[in-house]
């Protein structure tokens, strides 16, 4: 008896303790939906449930947090469980109108349709009555839209790209894919599980993604997002956005320059009406409108003037300020802004409810956008809108395929509308909680088939017209030097070029000076080796530290290798013609390598290094230049460096690998560089 008295108060007081623990868990996700801080909420109820609790008033609040956060089937799942508890109508007269929502989200119309008349049948609420139409009307549109399939291939982009957290407002700039991303820790805070904040990422190839470095606008204290870049690629619009609490995100368009060095220039805040205290600027575009003949930003507010929540804004753009001829000189800052005109609504196609992320179309002057607002499939469905003079088309779903049940964001096309990408949370994107299936925007492309059986032109192929000349034409009406186009490339230009190598290649452990190797089977061999690099300086690194890491090994590898070897093959096809036109060329190259051997051997390493590009000038372009190297038209010299001109903070302990062969550091000094290009004609 003494025993089991001692038992008994035990699993009392713990029958107390978890109780209590679990009414904390319920007044925390009370407080959290309260905040509309829906995912938190989730997360609190779900941990109650984990302890197979009964409670019809917490399925509520966890079905009613589910549908908050489109996690559409865990909703279903327990307004069922109430459903099935027979006390529905008595104690949760909503519910049949919920079940309607969750199985309109869910793309099930005809189930929708079931459950709002259902609901119609025991609704005393005019104003619920309304809604309850309201939805029987939508999902019938919804069906017959559902019935029209968009001739597009999607294609998700894959963890290279996306992340659990949100990847969102992809632009293209030449090789290189821009995008938003909702995965980065806020460094300064020190609660646990530090909130995330928003970085601008970027993937080339759609190779893995990084951030893009180098000077690009970044802050650890509000999100930057949002890039949107003038048609030459100079200026970029992007947002700055700060929480004001867990739903309520302020957003102002900021812009930076690319100045005629390739550098990013300090970035600055526009000015007001663009910017309006107490109200967001968020989501910009640029294009070329031909009714103002001269670039427009695009963008979304809930400024007043609209017709509420958000809505699309337009504004013209200074034409002098924003043309190519009037970048910056570098080393000075950006010159003072002009000013701007007051924005103007885009009236025909904004709606009461959201419209966003807008994209205009500069070769079919066409805006895509998404809303809430135009008869769609469900949730943010994207819509187009040809613009004639100042008029917007009435906007036209883009079907299904582009559109789901689901948020359906961010439209981006190609100059030619043939391909593209967009963001949207259908099934198939990656879930940050797998149990519940929430949350969040993945980046998807998509690309529309040619109708091989029709030579007609489609509209979106009908004008491939840069967009620079009207604005060049425009600059020259009023009076400034039009911008010019880049000049082509001479070889002159390809001075310095650095071309990389692995450790201790082409041809490990050797004394000899010279290889069969080209430089191209070296720096292929090289880039396949990208992500073992990556592995091997990010070991034994976590958290922000880590991503730091693997952002410099493939900063390294996609801007330094990858680029230098393709300037390379650029240099050369330049070269072959300087060649048939009669030149005479001599290039000197010199050989470098870092410092974990002895001198002796490095100096023979660096001859082969040198070896191998003077391989590449006697086999590339199917052995174009050799017949030239053979009469001594073109000439290639050496100078070869080995350890005593390697950088001195670069390790050469044979002990440490992550610093003397993969850190970025030691890798930039295993290299040939070429030094000096002589031309006589």
């Amino acid at each position: 008896m003494n025993r089991i008295l001692p038992l008994a108060v035990l699993c009392l007081w713990y029958t107390v303790c978890v109780g209590q623990s679990l009414r904390s868990y319920e007044r925390a996700g009370d407080e959290a939906y309260e905040k509309k801080d829906y995912g938190s909420a989730l997360q609190y109820y779900a941990t109650i449930l984990d302890k197979k609790i009964v409670d019809v008033d917490l399925f509520w609040k966890y079905a009613e947090s589910a549908r908050m956060v489109y996690a559409f089937s865990e909703s279903e799942k327990y307004y069922t469980r109430i459903l099935q508890s027979g006390k529905s109508v008595r104690k949760f007269p909503l519910l049949y109108l919920r079940l309607a929502e969750i199985k309109f989200g869910e793309g099930q119309y005809d189930e929708a349709i079931h459950y709002y008349q259902t609901f119609l049948d025991q609704n005393t609420d005019p104003q619920l009555e309304i809604q309850a139409q309201t939805g029987i009307s939508d999902a019938e549109t919804a069906l017959q839209i559902a019935g029209k399939f968009a001739k597009v291939e999607i294609r998700h982009l894959g963890k290279e790209i996306n992340s659990p957290y949100s990847d969102f407002a992809p632009y293209r700039l030449g090789d290189s894919l821009f995008f938003s991303s909702y995965r980065f820790d806020h460094k300064k805070e020190t609660t646990f599980p530090k909130s995330k904040i928003t970085r601008v990422m970027m993937s080339v190839h759609e190779g893995r993604a990084r951030e893009p470095g180098r000077g690009f606008p970044s802050t650890d204290t509000a999100h930057i997002a949002h890039t949107a870049f003038s048609p030459d690629g100079h200026f970029m619009f992007f947002t700055v956005c700060k929480n004001k609490d867990v739903n309520d995100i302020r957003c102002e368009l900021w812009l930076t320059v690319v100045d005629r060095r390739n550098k990013w220039l300090t970035p600055v805040r526009l000015p007001d009406p663009i910017n309006l205290p107490g109200y967001t600027s968020t989501q910009p575009s640029v294009g070329y409108d031909q009714r103002f003949q001269g670039l427009v930003l695009w963008f979304a507010s809930d400024r007043p003037g609209g017709k509420g929540d958000t809505d699309i804004w337009y504004v013209p753009l200074d034409t002098v300020f924003f043309c190519p001829c009037a970048l910056p000189i570098p080393g000075k800052p950006i010159p003072r802004l002009p000013k701007f005109t007051n924005p103007i609504p885009a009236s025909s196609i904004n709606t009461p409810q959201p419209e966003a992320t807008p994209f205009f179309h500069s070769e079919t002057q066409t805006l895509y956008f998404a809303s809430e607002g135009w008869p769609g499939l469900g949730a943010f469905d994207l819509f187009s809108s040809k613009k004639t003079g100042d008029t917007l088309q009435v906007p036209q779903n883009l079907g299904i395929g582009f559109n789901s049940s689901y948020n359906d964001v961010y439209p981006y096309l190609d100059p030619l509308g043939r391909q593209g990408y967009f963001s949207s949370n259908r099934p198939g994107s990656y879930y940050l909680d797998e149990h519940n299936k929430f949350c969040c925007n993945d980046l998807y492309a998509f690309e529309i088939p040619v109708d091989t059986n029709s030579n007609r032109k489609t509209s979106s192929a009908s004008d491939e017209r840069s967009v620079l000349k009207p604005i060049a034409h425009n600059a020259a009406k009023m009076g400034i030097t039009p911008p010019q186009p880049r000049p082509e490339p001479v070889l002159h230009d390809f001075v310095g070029l650095p071309l990389y190598f692995d450790n201790d290649e082409p041809d490990k452990r050797t004394l000899r000076s010279t290889t069969r190797k080209s430089y191209e089977e070296s720096v292929l061999a090289f880039l396949d080796r990208q992500n073992a690099y990556r592995l091997q300086y990010a070991a034994g690194l976590l958290g922000n530290a880590k991503d730091v890491a693997e952002s410099e090994i493939d900063d390294f590898f996609e801007l330094e290798v990858r680029s230098g070897y393709d300037r390379l093959m650029q240099m050369s096809r330049i070269l072959l013609e300087r060649l048939k036109s009669g030149a005479q060329v001599e290039i000197q190259i010199k050989g470098f390598t870092s410092p974990r051997a002895k001198t002796d051997y490095n100096l023979q390493l660096g001859k082969r290094r040198v070896s191998s590009l003077k391989n590449h000038f006697s086999t590339v372009l199917d052995g174009a230049l050799k017949p030239y190297l053979a009469k001594g038209q073109l000439k290639i010299t050496e100078l070869s460096f080995g350890e005593t001109t390697a950088n001195a903070r670069v390790s050469d302990n044979l002990k440490d690998e992550r610093n003397s062969i993969y850190h970025p550091e030691a890798a930039r000094e295993r290299r040939v560089e070429i030094i000096e290009i002589k031309e006589q004609e």
